[in-house]
């Protein structure tokens, strides 16, 4: 095996190792108090609402998924005798 065959061979995995290393360090900015948004508790009692409408919603599903299942097994099977 030649030098440039071992060049070739290496260059894929070389170029993936920079490409990582510039994805990862190119952009990094420092984290200050300011960049953060703060919710206001307005907002976090819109989303508390929300959530508990939707756990609401959920456990009528779920009652209802429940009653379904029990009215399915109260049928009786019809079995189909071919002639």
């Amino acid at each position: 095996m030649t030098w440039l065959q071992i060049l070739l061979l290496l260059a894929c995995p070389l170029m993936m190792l920079f490409c990582m290393k510039g994805m990862f360090s190119g952009n990094k900015e420092k984290n200050t108090q300011s960049d953060h948004q703060q919710v206001s508790s307005t907002e976090l009692q819109s989303v508390q609402i929300k959530v508990a409408d939707l756990i609401e919603e959920n456990q009528k599903l779920m009652k209802e998924i429940q009653s379904l299942k029990e009215e399915k097994k109260s049928r009786p099977v019809l079995i189909k005798k071919d002639a």
